[in-house]
């Protein structure tokens, strides 16, 4: 197995060692040749320990996909289903080259929504330390101007509560510090677990404005990795369960639940998606032509295809919105910091008028 202290391959390494072992597979390099290769190209990768595990199990008489299993969680379950399906029917270069288009459609859409949400997360992070640095610096230096003791009215009692919390926190920064850090590695592997993951993405989807922009995003992803199974060959119901043990989204998850058990059971396989919130119709009916034309992997990738370009439209509509929220939230913060330095100087100067 890979070290367990090794740092673990990106979901990037894993499409680009995807798509040039098809690449040699389909030239005709044999399986072992093929893995060591690639395992010495990739000297300075995080994947070379994952590609010489694999290597030496292959000597030990595995298949690929055994091979690949026993790399912890490297490899998704859905990645080694398609993998054992390929070597029992000798299509490993096409379902290798399918597994990339897949995962690299899916990879380029999650770089879009990525991108597209750097500049309002510097906007926040602006804010945030602009907020800080007025809190910290500035508002201390207004006790000059305070009188020794509180007014009567109370109407000082905001910055003298904010100067005290201030001085606080100076005088404590090394605990601040400490307490920061903790939070933010106990949220790092709080945010590794998919039950975590879960919970938030359903969160999020009930957010006005990110919220529908959340659900296509995960319809969207849905949609192609459910068309990327059938595809390959697999049944529709163990496409449905591979693909609710991948995906984040908790609706989501249980949808695909009720979809395989209905199947199972010889029900409508399209009442779970029409009852489901935020599930468009479409879907219920291209799944419906699907099974009715014996097409079901074609079907599911035009609405992979539809879901995708609803995603990058949402994309926009969000990010129309998104920014001037974001400014409007950064002018309440700063502007009520400022609101309340200027109320102590109005309370000082109405002592001496």
């Amino acid at each position: 197995m890979a070290s367990l202290f090794a740092k673990a391959p990106t979901a990037d390494d894993l499409t680009l060692f995807t798509q040039e072992l098809s690449w040699m597979i389909g030239a005709g390099v044999p399986l072992g040749r093929a893995i060591d290769l690639l395992a010495g190209g990739a000297a300075q990768s995080r994947l070379q320990p994952v590609l010489l595990a694999i290597r030496a199990e292959l000597r030990a008489g595995a298949s690929l996909a055994e091979a690949m299993a026993r790399q912890g969680t490297v490899f998704p379950e859905a990645y080694l289903r398609l993998v054992a399906l390929a070597e029992g029917t000798g299509t490993l270069p096409m379902v290798l080259q399918r597994l990339h288009a897949g995962r690299a459609q899916a990879q380029a859409l999650q770089r879009k929504l990525g991108s597209a949400l750097v500049y309002p997360a510097f906007l926040l992070l602006v804010a945030l330390a602009a907020m800080a640095l007025i809190a910290l610096a500035v508002v201390p230096q207004m006790r000059a101007v305070l009188p020794p003791e509180p007014r009567a009215d109370g109407a000082d009692a905001a910055i003298r509560r904010l100067i005290d919390l201030s001085d606080w926190v100076t005088g404590h920064a090394s605990i601040v510090g400490l307490a920061v850090a903790l939070v933010l590695a106990a949220l790092a592997v709080l945010l590794r677990q998919t039950a975590v993951q879960r919970a938030i993405t359903t969160a999020a989807t009930y957010v006005p404005v990110l919220g529908p922009l959340i659900l296509t995003a995960r319809l969207a992803e849905m949609t192609r990795s459910l068309a990327m199974l059938t595809e390959a060959g697999l049944p529709l119901a163990e496409a449905l369960r591979l693909t609710r043990r991948s995906t984040v989204a908790g609706d989501l998850a249980r949808v695909l639940e009720a979809m395989e058990n209905a199947l199972r059971a010889g029900q409508d396989v399209t009442q779970p998606l029409r009852s489901a919130r935020g599930v468009p119709p479409l879907l219920a009916s291209l799944i419906r032509v699907g099974q009715e034309t014996g097409n079901m992997a074609r079907s599911l990738s035009q609405a992979a295809e539809v879901f995708e370009e609803k995603t990058r439209i949402a994309l926009d509509r969000a990010l129309v919105l998104l920014e001037p929220a974001i400014i409007l939230g950064i002018s309440v913060g700063v502007g009520s910091l400022i609101y309340t330095v200027i109320g102590a100087l109005m309370s000082v100067n109405d002592m001496f008028v």
